[in-house]
């Protein structure tokens, strides 16, 4: 009987577990993530693991539990007592409600205009501001700071910021 497993890769090998799964007619599910890193002082968009060092897979376990379990890039099929663990359909169900085409899930977009927002990656880490506005399509937000009694208008992805909660 097919039901879904969690796969535990090993370091970073996210990728070559779910390609070579995959090339044994296998249903591999791999959220994604969009982040920020910085890149020589420059923020630079990137889509990483959304749960690093585990993929998904959808196989019967009593056919296919060794060929996933030795597949490259694999460290091991999650499970209790030896046997692997059978995943709820409705946990898959609601992962794949929040990822996009690609596969990647991104960050929500909530904030409305005068709302308390922090920053929580870049070199404006830390400074607290208020959300002016969505500046386009591409992600981008422009947040309000007030710098040694300068406000200053900053352009920022929207993955670096956060709603500070009003209470």
């Amino acid at each position: 009987m097919f039901h879904w497993y969690v796969i535990q890769t090993k370091p970073k090998k996210e990728q070559l577990a779910a390609l070579y799964i995959e090339r044994e007619s296998i249903e591999v599910f791999f959220p994604k993530m969009e982040a920020i890193s910085m890149v020589f002082g420059k923020p630079k968009r990137i889509i990483k693991a959304f749960f690093p060092n585990y993929i998904f897979a959808r196989f019967d376990a009593t056919v296919s539990y060794r060929l996933v379990n030795w597949s490259r890039g694999v460290a091991k099929v999650i499970g209790f007592g030896g046997n692997p663990a059978p995943l709820s359909k409705e946990v898959i169900g609601e992962i794949k409600k929040r990822v996009d085409g690609d596969c990647v899930v991104r960050k929500a977009l909530h904030f409305r205009a005068k709302d308390r927002i922090i920053i929580r990656s870049g070199p404006l880490k830390d400074l607290m501001g208020i959300f002016e506005q969505r500046l386009s399509g591409d992600g981008r937000v422009r947040v309000l700071l007030n710098l040694l009694n300068y406000d200053a208008k900053v352009d920022l992805h929207y993955s670096q910021v956060e709603k500070l909660s009003s209470g």
